[in-house]
């Protein structure tokens, strides 16, 4: 830390507020005279090692909050906020936003706050003729309930002890090692619970997967569910019945005002308990090493859909006992975001689409094939993808099966721990990885090169030359 000079000023002075301390108090606590903790304060000094240890000693937190760098997802929701034609004529740059996230932090999320709820007015304004219902209708404008459960979730980066613990206690009390899991849960339902289950047509089931009847103490499942399908909605009723005293303490917790988004929440939660049932900690992280994360194979050990893989893959986050730090992203074939898990760093556009150059976007004309790619954004980070679209079930018409697009990221410095990474068939080079170069989205991308643009930069200005006819649709100003 001395020899990389750590100005950590504006944290420095947030600690020192947030402890309502004076200067000439806190220098007392440091051992420094309050004129040289002013200056670290205005970083015309570096923090040594001994203010740091007496820092940690006094005020009891943690050393690494002062070196860590602001994460990717605040700073991308705050250049979005600065980007947009609202604001952005005042000219906030990336130093202003990197300097705003480290020195207010709640400024900052403040900030992107109002931006996601003026998105969403001018957005259900644009829409209002199609959302309005003239005899029930209200136009709810603030933050969609179900994005507020989202950034929890990937707040919490998607890992949840308290829920690990009860699946694998769970599983202990009701001994379902070793038996045939659907039985198994449908058993203890009845035993327990006095729950039967029943597999009902399509048309009995009136566009619903589940239903449980509390007063007649029926399940009912849809029979288009395949068996991992049918498997997850048992484990998810028994999260319901047998875990309520957990889930309402997680729910309490949350800090969730709206009780939409509050439900939304617990049914987040529930479905956690049952991915951990059915596709325990340990076996599953021992499975993807021994694996090399093969999803197909390892989707067949463990007995479970890809898209159920998929998603438990961003859970392997036990503090020394970690997986691969992977994302997941899960879209529709018109390009929108359904699904989104994983840790706060991985950025991705919240509104206007998506980078046409991903794999993601190939992967509707190769159903059921793993595309492997690498990507390289602006701002230097580097992934390595995995991308596959998948057939579910089409409740309105069953006969054409609907499309998903999966995709799971990592840092390209983990790829080594895939085979796709070494399967020189199926995947890029990665002792010479080229990545290919792509954007958050077309509004917040400043790449001059790229043919596939949709629309210009926000914060770039349009030149127009008619003397010739680039490859490249929109030209702008570096």
């Amino acid at each position: 830390m001395v020899e990389k000079k750590l100005f950590a000023g504006a944290r420095l002075k947030r600690l020192r507020k947030d402890f309502g301390l004076t200067q000439a108090r806190m220098a007392a606590d440091l051992g420094v005279s309050a004129s040289y903790l002013n200056l670290m304060e205005r970083n015309q000094r570096p923090l040594s090692a001994r203010v740091l240890i007496r820092l940690a000693e006094t005020f009891e937190f943690d050393l690494k909050s002062f070196a860590s760098a602001p994460d990717q997802s605040t700073l991308l929701a705050l250049r979005e906020a600065a980007a947009d034609p609202a604001i952005e004529d005042i000219g906030l740059d990336l130093a202003d936003l990197k300097e705003l996230a480290d020195a207010h932090p709640r400024a900052a999320r403040a900030l992107i706050q109002l931006h996601q709820n003026y998105r969403g007015t001018a957005s259900d304004l644009a829409n209002l003729a199609d959302r309005f219902d003239e005899r029930h209708g209200h136009l709810d404008t603030s933050e969609h309930p179900l994005q507020q459960v989202r950034d929890l979730l990937q707040a919490n980066n998607n890992y949840f002890p308290a829920l690990e613990a009860a699946a694998e206690g769970f599983a202990e009390e009701a001994q379902l090692s070793g038996m045939d899991l659907s039985a198994g849960l449908q058993a203890y339902l009845a035993q327990m619970h006095g729950v039967r289950t029943r597999l009902l047509p399509l048309e009995v089931m009136r566009g619903s997967l589940r239903r449980f009847d509390r007063h007649a103490k029926r399940l009912a499942l849809n029979e288009l569910l395949d068996g991992p399908g049918r498997v997850f909605q048992l484990a998810v009723q028994i999260a319901h019945l047998e875990q309520r005293d957990l889930l309402d303490t997680m729910e309490a917790a949350s800090g969730l005002k709206a009780k939409t988004a509050r439900r939304f929440y617990r049914m987040a939660l529930a479905n956690y308990f049952a991915a951990a049932l059915i596709m325990p900690y340990e076996r599953t992280l021992k499975a993807a090493i021994s694996l090399h994360y093969d999803l197909e194979s390892l989707r067949r050990r463990l007995g479970v859909s890809l898209e159920q893989l998929c998603h438990r893959l961003t859970n392997l986050r036990k503090p020394g006992a970690r997986g691969v730090n992977f994302a997941m992203l899960r879209a529709d074939p018109a390009g929108n975001i359904t699904k989104r898990f994983g840790p706060e760093n991985f950025a991705y556009a919240k509104t206007g689409g998506s980078c046409a150059k991903l794999a993601l976007w190939r992967a509707s004309e190769r159903c059921g094939e793993i595309i492997s790619q690498a990507i390289a954004f602006a701002d230097g980070t580097q992934y390595f993808t995995l991308v596959c679209a998948v057939r579910a079930p089409n409740l309105e018409d069953p006969h054409n099966a609907a499309q998903r697009i999966l995709m799971l990221a990592c840092p390209l410095a983990e790829a080594k721990q895939l085979v796709y990474a070494t399967h020189q068939s199926q995947s890029a080079d990665l002792s010479d990885p080229v990545p290919t170069p792509v954007g958050l989205n077309c509004r917040l991308c400043e790449r001059q090169d790229c043919a596939q643009r949709a629309f210009p930069p926000l914060q770039k200005r349009l030149y127009a030359d008619e003397t010739k006819h680039a490859a490249v649709p929109f030209a702008f100003s570096p």
